[in-house]
């Protein structure tokens, strides 16, 4: 019943971000959830299995699991072996605070695993707020690569921390990371508020650029370096991957419109991120069916998505810098949200409402 196609944006996969819980061992300065020990919000796994189920048969391939921290959540092993028997890729993010135990239990059933990453040991654990949690973090790191898992590093970057990432990157290859991950800090969450922390300047976004070539280069094709940011350009020549979303019919599979798909540890199922606008949520997780997707695909809220990314695409053509785009569009959500808000009067040139 649903057409297939090769591209859905500008992922490779047709992804699900599953936060299965709040709750973290840590409570780290930038984390986007927000997440902590004294959080306690959670995902049952009788809801989580049953919105998987719907989501395969909407093409759906890949559930990446994230947090809150994902090997705090009591039941992850039956869920990543529920996800795989469905038909799934797994893979998982961790801050790397793993038991032993759990680390043997996980390197075999997982397709993936990333520890994350912060900047040298000092600055790492500044953010993360535990001293020794890099030394922990690396540990984990090298117990999964001695156990030939498929384990990556992904490595959030504050503009402080970019003259250390190419001593990171040794660290992290000498430590058994097969590839790398690398993104700039997203300013949402707890680094909205976070002193810390600062929106990457267009100089500071070229010199991380510059970095990453240089990984790049050095590190030939023996590990994949992927950086979240890029010019924004190459995204504009790469527009057509929008093309399901752009010509939007009744007969498309959701992964073909929303891609990746985010279920939050509240139970929310947005477009993109985790912190992606409420008013362009598709549903709750409680209350996913076939027939409320095929609602939405229906409706007024994809068509709303979809003049967001258009305006999102459009905003690239001249853009002659870098852009991270999935925050691109999470922070033009918000705005277009605060738009609708507006008294008419005081915002005559409103095409959002």
């Amino acid at each position: 019943m649903q057409s297939e196609r090769t591209r859905s944006g500008f992922l490779p996969d047709r992804t699900i971000h599953l936060h299965p819980t709040q709750t973290c061992n840590l409570a780290c300065a930038h984390c986007y959830s927000e997440s902590g020990p004294r959080e306690r919000a959670t995902l049952s796994l009788p809801a989580i299995n049953r919105a998987l189920w719907i989501l395969r048969a909407e093409g759906y391939t890949h559930v990446s699991l994230s947090g809150g921290e994902p090997t705090v959540y009591p039941a992850l092993l039956p869920l990543i072996g529920e996800a795989r028997s469905i038909g799934y890729r797994v893979t998982m993010i961790t801050n790397g605070l793993i038991s032993p135990q759990l680390i043997d239990d996980v390197a075999t059933r997982l397709d993936g695993i990333a520890i994350s990453f912060d900047g040298l040991a000092a600055r790492h654990d500044a953010i993360r707020g535990r001293q020794g949690a890099f030394a922990r973090a690396t540990e984990t790191l090298a117990r999964l690569a001695a156990k030939d898992a498929p384990v990556a590093a992904a490595i959030s970057v504050t503009r402080e921390a970019i003259p250390e990432l190419p001593d990171l990157v040794d660290h992290l290859l000498q430590s058994g990371a097969r590839a790398l991950q690398i993104r700039p800090v997203a300013l949402a969450g707890r680094a909205r508020s976070a002193t810390m922390f600062s929106a990457l300047s267009a100089a500071d976004q070229a010199r991380l650029f510059l970095v990453v070539l240089a990984l790049r280069d050095e590190l030939q094709s023996r590990v994949p370096v992927q950086c979240d940011l890029v010019p924004a350009r190459n995204l504009w020549q790469q527009r057509d991957d929008y093309a399901a979303l752009a010509e939007a019919g009744e007969d498309e599979a959701l992964s073909s419109l929303v891609n990746p798909l985010v279920i939050t540890s509240a139970g929310a199922v947005k477009p993109m991120t985790y912190d992606f606008e409420d008013s362009f949520n598709l549903t709750t997780i409680d209350s996913i069916s076939q027939e409320r997707l095929d609602e939405y695909k229906r409706g007024v809220a994809v068509s709303r998505f979809r003049v967001l990314v258009a305006e999102a695409l459009d905003g690239l053509r001249e853009n002659a810098w870098f852009v991270d785009w999935f925050d691109h569009c999470a922070r033009l959500s918000h705005e277009i949200a605060a738009a609708r808000e507006r008294p008419v009067g005081l915002f005559l040139g409103n095409t959002h409402s």
